[in-house]
C-alpha cells in the first residue's frame, strides 16, 4: 500500500471511530468482520443502500456509521477472496474504494451543503465499487445472512441453520440506516381491531389481529423484540392529547393480541402498531382506528410550548438551533431537563423498556409518528438511575404541529411529559454542525 493510502486510511479509521464513539447509541452497531466473501458483500450492500436513503433524507449524521460498517468489510473482503480468480485485482480495488471514504465523510460533515456534496462523492464511489463487484459472482454480491435474535453475532448463509450458541431458528440480517429517523417500510402485514365503541372514561377490552400478505396469521414467533417488546401500541386521540404507550398480549387464537385500554378524550383513536417482522428485520407502522360514537375533538393548544410541569417536576426542552424555528428534513440535536420541586436537578430515572426515556412524536396529518431514544449511556440493570438530562436526535419529516411525548419511570410509575412544537419547512443550511 502507498504512504498516501496508509494515511488516508489511518485517517478515515480515526474520524470513523470518533463518529461511531460519539454517536454510539443511535448509529447502528458496530458489526464484527465479515467471515466470507457473501458476509463482506451483504455488509457493503446494505450499507451502500443505508447511505443513499440517509442522503436522500439529508440524514447525514449516520452517514459515517455506514461508513465504518463498509470500511470493515472493504479491508478484510482482499483476504476472504484470496481463492476467486481475481484476487489481485480485487486487492488493487478495494484500497482505492477505502481512501475515497475520507472524502464522503468530510463531505458528510461539511458546514455547507452537505447534502449535495456528499451526493457527488457518493455517486463516484458507487461507480468504482461496482467495478469491484463484477468480479464476483451475483450469489456472493446479493448474499443474505442470518443471525439468531438471542446472539446476533452467530452469523450464517443457510437459512435453515440453528443458532450455534442456543440452537433458536435464524432471521434475515437487516443493518438499520438511522437511530434518529427510518422511514418506516411499507406494511408487510394488515391490523384490524376488535373493540365496542368508546366511552370516555371506562376501560374497554381490545382485541387485534395481525395479518401477513396472504392472510396467514402473524404468531409472536415471527415478530423481533425491539427495546424488551415485540409490539409497541402508540396510541392518541384525534386532539393528540391523551396517549397511550402499550403493550398487547398474544391470546391462545394465531394472530390475535389483547389489551385494555381506557379513553380519556372523546371521538375515535388511531393506533400505531410498532412492531419488526421476522422475515423482513425491517421496522413496520401498520395503522388502524378505535371507533367511537362521539366525535372527534379538535387540537386547541397550538402554542409552541418546551416546558411542563408534572408532578412537581418540570421537564424543560431545548434544542440546538438558535433563534432559528425548528426545521423538517434536518437532523437537530434535543436535550430535556428535569428539575424537581425543590429546584434541584432530578437523578432519579429508573431505566423503562431498555432506556432511560422514550420519546414519541404524533404530527397532526395523523400520517407519521416519531419513536426516539436518548443516546449516551443506557441502563444495565434495574438498579440503575439517570438524570438530570439527558440528549437526543430528532428529525421531523414533515412540517406543521407536533406533539411530542418525553415517556419516563419515576418510583415504579410511567410519566408522560407532552410538548407543542412547531415545524417549519427546512432551512436552506442545516441548524446544527454536521
Amino acid at each position: 500500500m502507498h504512504r498516501k493510502t496508509g494515511q488516508s486510511v489511518a485517517a478515515l479509521m480515526f474520524l470513523l471511530a470518533f463518529t461511531v464513539s460519539t454517536f454510539a447509541h443511535d448509529a447502528p452497531v458496530q458489526l464484527p468482520p465479515p467471515q466470507s466473501p457473501g458476509e463482506a458483500w451483504n455488509v457493503i450492500e446494505q450499507s451502500r443502500d443505508n447511505i443513499d436513503l440517509l442522503i436522500s433524507e439529508n440524514l447525514m449524521r449516520d452517514v459515517g456509521a455506514q461508513l465504518a460498517n463498509i470500511s470493515t468489510a472493504l479491508r478484510v473482503l482482499p483476504v476472504l477472496s484470496a481463492a476467486n480468480p481475481h484476487a489481485a485485482e480485487i486487492n488493487e480495488l478495494a484500497a482505492p474504494l477505502i481512501t475515497a471514504e475520507v472524502g464522503l465523510l468530510r463531505a458528510s460533515r461539511d458546514s455547507t451543503n452537505p447534502q449535495a456534496k456528499t451526493n457527488a462523492a457518493f455517486g463516484d464511489w458507487c461507480e468504482s465499487l461496482a467495478k469491484l463487484e463484477a468480479l464476483y459472482p451475483t450469489e456472493v454480491v446479493h448474499a443474505e445472512i442470518y443471525i439468531c435474535p438471542m446472539h446476533p453475532f452467530d452469523r450464517h448463509l443457510n437459512p435453515n441453520d440453528k443458532c450455534s450458541i442456543c440452537g433458536m431458528a435464524l432471521v434475515r440480517r437487516h443493518l438499520p440506516a438511522s437511530g434518529i429517523y427510518q422511514k418506516p417500510g411499507q406494511p408487510t402485514m394488515k391490523l384490524t381491531i376488535t373493540s365496542p365503541q368508546l366511552v370516555v372514561g371506562q376501560p374497554v377490552a381490545v382485541i387485534m389481529h395481525l395479518a401477513k400478505s396472504d392472510g396467514s396469521p402473524v404468531r409472536f414467533e415471527d415478530l423481533i423484540e425491539v427495546h424488551t417488546k415485540k409490539i409497541h401500541l402508540l396510541i392518541n386521540d384525534r386532539s393528540l392529547s391523551d396517549y397511550h404507550h402499550v403493550h398487547p398480549t398474544p391470546t391462545t387464537k394465531p394472530g390475535d393480541y389483547a389489551f385494555m385500554f381506557t379513553p380519556l378524550r372523546p371521538g375515535p383513536y388511531r393506533v400505531w402498531a410498532d412492531v419488526v417482522p421476522s422475515d423482513s428485520g425491517i421496522q413496520a407502522y401498520d395503522i388502524a382506528d378505535l371507533p367511537a360514537d362521539t366525535a372527534a375533538g379538535p387540537i386547541t393548544d397550538r402554542q409552541t410550548r418546551t416546558s411542563t410541569v408534572v408532578d412537581g417536576r418540570t421537564f424543560a426542552l431545548k434544542f440546538q438551533t438558535g433563534d432559528a424555528p425548528l426545521p423538517a428534513g434536518q437532523t437537530v440535536i434535543g436535550t430535556i431537563t428535569i428539575t424537581g420541586a425543590d429546584g434541584k436537578g432530578f437523578t432519579g430515572l429508573e431505566p423503562v423498556m431498555g432506556a432511560f426515556a422514550h420519546l414519541v412524536g404524533f404530527s397532526e396529518d395523523g400520517k407519521s409518528v416519531l419513536h426516539i431514544h436518548p443516546y449516551g449511556r443506557d441502563p444495565t440493570g434495574p438498579a440503575d438511575r439517570a438524570g438530570p438530562a439527558f440528549a437526543f436526535k430528532f428529525y421531523a419529516p414533515a412540517t406543521g404541529f407536533l406533539r411530542l411525548y418525553c415517556q419516563v419511570q419515576i418510583d415504579g410509575a410511567n410519566v408522560f411529559a407532552p410538548f407543542n412544537l412547531n415545524i417549519a419547512p427546512p432551512a436552506t443550511q442545516p441548524s446544527a454542525p454536521q
